[in-house]
């Protein structure tokens, strides 16, 4: 062959190749499109539906399973997942790193703001023409305990960008749970984004409803779903949260998609949550496989809801786990050093030999929020006195504490089934609280009262009026701020928030002005989960507080009819929160209060969300959703329980008194301003 047409050959070889790169970097083509009253995706002109998965482990897996689709958390080797993903046939949702207000971040700062975009424009400019590119994911869940509503701007700014180098694919931003006011920002500030992302757990069979309620719509997909997450559940009285097994999950996992991403054409899809294993609370609670990879009972649900067929060989189902006789609701103690019986039930659907694994753990104590990162609690060896066994002997451990027993159950097809068991070691049967020995109790998904504050102006007058003036000496606590009512000066509703003002302005004999807030007659209770979530003013002598008092005061005046601190901080000592009941009793002015108090840095920088759960047995109080106070029904009288009757809200920021003013006030302080983001209340269930 002459030099000539062997140079021929090889530049038509190059070409070749460089045409097959270039067809296989070639951008496919995404849009959203109305149809039928609702919205679809239209992927290269074809409808396409995602049914996909949070994770990048068993990318094959999820293929043969009929799951079309992954969604990643960061452009980590981002290179390697979407080239298997184009391999398997797959899609990618690729998540961008967008930094939280929770982990330090601050949206005030320009030149921060402007490096995260730039730093964004080169991951876009990167993995743009990628074949198995669907969606840019902007952050995860950046509406988690934050309170700058700039982060709305950055995530609009990204938006735009991404949209001017990449006409091809959606961009959408992951939200936690559905809340009017995050909606009501990213409408007004976020045109630049295709759809909405949500990330909810035991309430996604509402998730149609709750969109329709704050206005959206846009489409939306489901980015993240699973089984009642640990925030949802019942807890232990030692703040134990109580696990679903694996056949629970199975079947809410199930009823939950076909009652909303399965019937609704303004979703487009979703991800499950998690095609992997994770340590969350537990190392089972929301991965769909085992550390060893394998599927339990939810992969089987998954499988039917892709494809609408069940696998051939299907995962064990477990129908109770006990220790000592009794199941995690009846809330198990156990003494230090003694035997109990454990005993599983499990079946196989396929009558496969079942194999058993027994773990002992020390519940975990490395909690955090928003999906960041826990460490296992390691493994404690030597309690179990058959190993293999499904009816065996748990010898407790002799150091008195929490600790949670799992047990997995193997069918030999790569198939388990999963369940655990929190219980409490301790050597005094007194110490046993009358919570553990009682009813379970539940609060409601959706809140049945709440403000929301997303409206201008002053607060609404339906849910609140004000306590006025200086009663009784200064409110009993000698406080030296006058409350006034109606006053855009001392309470004002604006950008999503509540904001009570300490001015330093003489009225009615006191030298400083501010507002107290009550909802008495317009949002009564008797039970519930009330929470708030609130940025603190910072200043000696100032003294902030979401609390209590009874509507009728049944059993006379205070103490004696109780009082409930859901939150109270005080400006001198700067970071340190306290929650409290007084009664007759027990009340400060006796100093047997019932009360607990947490140092968390930087509660006048962020919003944090304080919480108490009242039942009929006990009342238990929570900042960041951590129990730090509880205390329980004695059955004796009004006057250590007076807490059997309605109850309504108050919202103040003090200034001096008793204790606020006990170092004095600095006057450099005012204004002095308490936000509060939201406050609601979750029905006690029956």
């Amino acid at each position: 062959m002459s030099h000539i047409k062997i140079g021929i050959v090889c530049s038509l070889l190059l070409f070749s190749v460089q045409l097959a790169v270039s067809q296989e970097n070639k951008p496919v083509k995404t849009v959203i499109a109305k149809e039928n009253g609702g919205y679809i995706i239209k992927r290269d002109g074809q409808p396409y539906f995602i049914k996909g998965a949070g994770g990048t482990n068993y990318m094959d897996r999820l293929k043969a399973y009929g799951g079309n689709s992954i969604r990643t958390w960061s452009p980590q080797n981002a290179d390697k997942i979407l080239d298997e993903a184009q391999r398997l046939g797959l899609t990618v949702t690729l998540g961008l790193d967008v930094r939280a207000e929770r982990h330090g971040f601050d949206y005030n700062n320009p030149e921060l703001v402007a490096q995260q975009l730039e730093g964004i424009r080169k991951t876009v400019l990167q993995y743009r023409n990628h074949p198995a590119l669907l969606a840019w994911g902007i952050g995860n869940e950046l509406n988690l305990h934050y309170s700058n509503p700039k982060v709305w701007d950055a995530v609009n700014d990204i938006a735009a960008m991404i949209h001017e180098l990449d006409p091809n694919h959606l961009v959408t931003t992951m939200l936690a749970g559905i809340n009017q006011k995050e909606f009501d920002y990213i409408q007004e500030k976020c045109p630049a984004i295709d759809l909405i992302a949500v990330q909810v757990y035991g309430g996604l069979a509402s998730v149609p409803e709750q969109i329709k309620r704050v206005g959206w719509k846009k489409p939306y997909i489901v980015t993240e779903w699973g089984p009642t997450g640990h925030w949802e559940v019942t807890q232990t009285p030692w703040s134990a949260s109580i696990e679903e097994n694996s056949s629970e999950k199975a079947a809410v996992y199930k009823s939950r998609y076909e009652a909303s991403i399965g019937k609704d054409n303004h979703c487009l899809g979703s991800y499950v949550f998690l095609w992997g294993q994770k340590q969350e609370r537990t190392p089972t609670w929301y991965g769909l496989f085992t550390e060893a990879g394998e599927e339990n009972a939810v992969v089987d649900v998954m499988e039917y809801l892709w494809s609408k067929k069940w696998p051939a060989n299907r995962s064990p189902q477990v129908s109770s786990l006990l220790l000592d006789g009794k199941k995690a609701a009846d809330f198990v103690y156990v003494k230090p050093g003694k035997s109990y019986p454990i005993q599983v039930s499990v079946q196989d659907p396929d009558g496969d030999k079942l194999t058993t694994r027994w773990e002992l753990l020390h519940e975990s104590t490395d909690l955090k929020e928003g999906g960041d990162r826990e460490e296992r609690p390691k493994a404690i060896p030597g309690r179990i006195a058959a190993e293999g066994e499904q009816h065996t002997q748990l010898t407790a451990p002799t150091e008195e504490g929490a600790y949670r027993l799992f047990v997995y159950v193997s069918d030999g097809h790569n198939n388990v089934a999963t369940a655990n068991i929190p219980f409490y070691v301790t050597a005094n049967k007194s110490n046993i609280s009358a919570a553990g020995t009682k009813n379970t109790y539940r609060f409601s998904s959706d809140p049945i009262w709440a403000d929301e504050f997303n409206y201008e102006g002053l607060p609404d007058t339906t849910k609140w009026s004000y306590d006025v003036g200086s009663k009784y000496n200064g409110w009993g606590n000698n406080e030296d701020q006058y409350y006034v009512a109606s006053s855009s000066k001392n309470s004002i509703v604006g950008k999503g928030v509540l904001k009570i003002k300490a001015l330093k302005e003489s009225k009615g004999g006191k030298p400083y002005t501010s507002a107290r807030l009550v909802s008495k007659g317009k949002g009564d209770f008797l039970y519930g989960r009330f929470e708030a979530r609130a940025k603190l003013p910072k200043g000696r002598g100032t003294w902030p507080a979401i609390w209590m008092l009874p509507t009728e005061s049944t059993y006379g005046n205070w103490p004696n009819s109780g009082e409930i601190d859901i939150l109270e901080h005080v400006g001198y000592d700067q970071d340190v929160l306290h929650i409290s009941t007084h009664t007759q009793a027990y009340n400060h002015n006796i100093n047997t209060q019932k009360t607990a108090t947490k140092k968390v840095a930087g509660v006048s920088d962020v919003f944090h969300l304080y919480r108490v759960d009242w039942t009929p047995e006990y009342i238990k109080g929570f900042i960041d959703d951590q129990e730090i106070f509880s205390i329980e029904n004695e059955h004796k009288s009004f006057a250590e329980w007076p807490f059997d009757q309605k109850f309504h809200w108050l919202l103040n920021l003090a200034i001096g008194g008793n204790w606020g003013g006990k170092n004095g006030i600095d006057e450099k302080s005012f204004p002095s301003v308490f936000e509060i983001d939201y406050v609601r209340v979750y029905e006690l269930l029956p």
